[in-house]
């Protein structure tokens, strides 16, 4: 029954509902209007052809996203242009862009640039230098010191941690999931939260009502609420007389944040669920990475959860009332980054050009899903045929298998490069991280695909330099040895039926 829940709650399953919504709406027009019918849907597919001509003049829409749009309307003309209308692109009434703007503004005047670390660090090393400026600017996400810094090469690990400091909170614990499921992992924050709240402090939980539809039931936030834990649930999926409610459904909220005192800070790839940490397994070993900071940098933490907190919530918080109030010695820079859907700057993507086009000697990933455009396709084999060592990771047991397709339907053109592709045997690889030259490294919650780049609110951190730089390189290494390199053989030996699947699947790449 949960099997079902879960397919009913997917965008295979409406994009189901919506062919058929074609066909009955075609016959409905042609058999029992008869001539009006054929001129009503004469005028939806005129509908579709204004759409297309309106997506090929946008110069900020990624080619391969308006491909596949097209296809959708040359296909289904009527359903595909109700489609596209309601969740083909960035859209928010007036009122939903004035609010969202005021509530940036707010956390963009608390966001003060360390301009010093960047003069020093371009002084060293002018790419990394670039990269802190590039976020800086665009995303107000400073650059630290002062912050001390673990890397979690596992959900236990991370999960272990989490718990010992939250249950060591004194003032407030905010949380903010793309996914949280019932169970041990849940069960055990859970009563952290409940005692907390009853002791005073400040619990604060925000989760997105699309990840969390099928995991938890209709009215749970009531249910918190009683316990004195205070809830945002972000874009929920409920039926609503307003359209506003319904233009941002396609754009989640995929962060995954968890400060503490506002003095400790965790994020990475973990979410709160049980396979996370692998005390069930589902597709095998799940292997995920997180990343803890306190000290100065958990600042663009609390900051990013406060902005999410206003506009899922219409809350204001007072910023000041949550600035770290002690530092720590580190041994490298730390900047926390954040990605929104609302400002077309698409963070998340060109931070990850940037460490493939700066890269030296070599260049690591780790992703879940490789689903990606002409300009990261082009960035990776131009820097193995320059000579980088360019090597990723994608899981040998995966979650989605169509997706799965489409990773492999970039095999050929990679390796033709000199990619070197790992499977990871054990199981599903849900780390998200980059790594290169020894000096930088990225460790965060957005996959290489479209959705993560191009639609969703996501959060990454870019660190420079000290252990946890290296403690990543040495966590993809161990994952090599445990992963198979896939070959041209195995490339070739790839059924004609699968290689016909993967260019379906392709071409709809950038709406899965």
């Amino acid at each position: 029954m949960n099997k079902l829940k879960r397919f009913v709650f997917t965008r295979k399953f409406f994009i189901v509902l919506l062919a058929l919504f074609q066909i009955c709406f075609f016959l409905t027009l042609t058999v029992r209007f008869y001539t009006a019918g054929a001129a009503i849907y004469m005028l939806m597919t005129i509908l579709s052809v204004l759409i297309i001509l309106y997506m090929f003049e946008r110069d900020d829409m990624n080619p391969a996203y308006k491909i596949s749009w097209l296809i959708v309307m040359i296909i289904l003309p009527v359903s595909g242009a109700v489609f596209y209308a309601l969740w083909g692109d960035t859209k928010m009434t007036k009122k939903q862009k004035q609010q969202m703007e005021q509530i940036v503004r707010r956390t963009n005047k608390v966001m003060k640039p360390n301009q010093g670390i960047i003069d020093r660090t371009g002084a060293a090393d002018k790419s990394l230098a670039k990269q802190m400026l590039y976020l800086q600017n665009v995303a107000f996400a400073p650059a630290y010191e002062n912050t001390a810094v673990k890397y979690y090469d596992t959900g236990a690990a991370y999960f272990r941690d989490m718990l010992a400091d939250m249950e060591k909170a004194e003032n407030s614990i905010f949380l903010q999931y793309f996914i949280i499921d019932q169970g041990y992992m849940w069960d055990r924050v859970l009563s952290v939260l409940k005692e907390k709240a009853a002791r005073g402090v400040d619990v604060r939980l925000i989760y997105d009502g699309w990840g969390c539809m099928v995991n938890f039931p209709r009215g749970y936030e009531e249910t918190l609420r009683s316990c004195g834990i205070k809830v945002c649930v972000f874009n929920d999926v409920k039926f609503s007389l307003h359209i506003g409610d319904y233009l941002m459904l396609n754009h989640r909220d995929h962060r995954k944040i968890a400060v503490i005192d506002s003095a400790v800070g965790y994020s990475g790839g973990i979410n709160i669920a049980d396979e996370y940490i692998n005390y069930v397994e589902r597709f095998g070993v799940w292997k995920d990475t997180g990343f803890r900071l306190e000290g100065d940098a958990v600042w663009s933490l609390t900051a990013t959860f406060i902005q999410t907190w206003e506009y899922g919530c219409g809350e204001k918080l007072d910023y000041n009332n949550f600035s770290p109030d002690y530092s720590m010695e580190t041994d490298g820079i730390v900047q926390p980054y954040f990605d929104t859907p609302m400002d077309k700057n698409n963070v998340c993507a060109n931070a990850y050009l940037n460490i493939i086009n700066n890269a030296k000697d070599y260049v690591y990933i780790a992703t879940p899903y490789l689903v990606i455009d002409n300009e990261m396709l082009t960035a990776l084999t131009l820097a193995a045929r320059s000579g980088i060592d360019v090597r990723i990771v994608v899981p040998g047991i995966p979650d989605k298998w169509y997706v799965y397709y489409v990773t492999q339907s970039y095999y050929k053109a990679l390796v033709d490069a000199g990619v070197k592709i790992y499977e990871y045997t054990p199981g599903f690889v849900h780390a998200k991280m980059y790594v290169s030259d020894d000096v930088q490294a990225i460790v965060g919650g957005a996959n290489t695909d479209y959705r993560s780049m191009y639609l969703n609110f996501e959060n990454c951190c870019s660190f420079y330099g000290g252990s946890i730089t290296a403690d990543v390189k040495a966590d993809f290494e161990n994952m090599f040895t445990h992963s198979h390199l896939v070959t041209m053989q195995d490339i070739e030996n790839v059924s004609f039926l699968k290689r016909l699947y993967q260019i379906v699947f392709r071409v709809l790449g950038p709406m899965m």
